[in-house]
């Protein structure tokens, strides 16, 4: 019986001491395959053991960080920080994450940073605590949260816009329209014309400032569509001018710029381009007025206080004004530059929308 009993230890021992060393090795395998880096480091913080992911995600070769503090994997400034941190996780060693409610931050061989998630787990060997540290790059997690953070800063926006055009329709347009049909009913029972001229003007600027008002709703229930639309083109424009200009120019939208087509904008800028060329090579203007207007037709003026254009000049004898004549009747529209009456230069320019 003792014979049979040794001659089956004989056998079952190679057996056994194979399936350790293949124990050993699966282990060993997973750890290195493993996604996150996995760091295992001695009491003092040297670097006991990397896996191959640590290896690609520090830049760093195997051989570089087994004995290296584990300090080295961050940055500069926090170094300190990290080796108190250090110290208070030996007196109370325990599974947890690291930095909770903190973004963490590691460095890479060439300086670079990335944000990380890092958890740790004790252990102890010949009663020497080791711990086990698993560090993630969350880089991309970061990003996406950075997105979905502007998306609702977006949309706070948007719901801010949305309420601001709402009252303006529907408080102070409505106020506006009240009044001025309260002066309309006062206007017809004046008998002084001085007096009913100063009321017939007040009237028309309210007009024109509901115009404006819905142009501007417009433009606020627009934001965030179309972050290079006509409105914003326009503006560089004329941004691009001021440096040429005595003065800003002053813009006007009336209707809804945004939904003129790439078409008739394709046009339109260049015209506008010219007519503030013009202004600042020949008028010596100090006041320029822009005028947007969307209805029936698509109109451009701008009208400048300056000396006035010639007569030969308004009937498309310059390159420059021969060209808006040329873009607008492309579109079946017409192009009108003119003396003003009241002194300077006004250029129409209206197209079919």
């Amino acid at each position: 019986m003792d014979h049979e009993r040794d001659a089956r230890e004989e056998t079952t021992a190679p057996r056994l001491l194979a399936n350790k060393r293949f124990g050993d090795d699966l282990a060993w395998n997973l750890v290195d395959a493993a996604p996150d880096g996995i760091v295992v480091v001695d009491e003092a913080g040297a670097i006991l053991l990397v896996n191959r992911q640590t290896e690609e995600l520090f830049g760093y070769e195997r051989g570089e960080l087994l004995g290296r503090s584990v300090d080295d994997l961050l940055p500069e400034h926090l170094r300190n920080v990290h080796a108190t941190h250090r110290a208070g996780y030996r007196i109370e060693p325990r599974r947890r994450a690291m930095g909770a409610g903190n973004q963490l931050v590691g460095r890479r061989k060439d300086g670079t940073e990335f944000p990380t998630e890092i958890s740790l787990s004790p252990m102890r060997i010949d009663d020497d605590l080791t711990v086990i540290a698993v560090v993630r790059d969350i880089t991309d997690r970061v990003a996406v949260e950075e997105h979905l953070r502007e998306a609702q800063q977006e949309l706070h926006t948007l719901e801010d816009h949305e309420r601001i055009a709402r009252d303006l329709h529907d408080i102070v347009i409505q106020q506006l329209f009240a009044s001025g049909m309260t002066l309309q009913g006062v206007w017809s029972r004046i008998r002084e014309p001085e007096v009913a001229q100063r009321i017939a003007t007040v009237v028309d600027d309210l007009d024109r400032t509901i115009r404006e008002i819905r142009s501007v709703i417009f433009g606020l229930q627009s934001f965030g569509a179309d972050a290079n639309g006509l409105r914003v083109a326009i503006i560089d424009v004329v941004n691009d001018a001021e440096a040429g200009l005595q003065s800003t120019p002053h813009v006007h939208f009336d209707g809804p710029v945004e939904l003129v087509g790439d078409t008739i904008a394709a046009q339109l800028l260049p015209t506008l381009r010219e007519a503030l060329s013009n202004v600042a090579r020949h008028a010596n203007a100090t006041t320029v007025e822009i005028t947007v207007g969307i209805g029936d037709d698509v109109v451009l003026c701008v009208a400048d206080d300056g000396v006035g254009i010639d007569d030969d000049d308004s009937r498309g004898t310059g390159n420059g004004i021969r060209n808006m004549m040329d873009r607008a009747a492309r579109l079946g529209g017409r192009a009108t530059i003119c003396r003003r009456p009241e002194g300077g230069t006004l250029v129409e320019w209206r197209v079919p929308s």
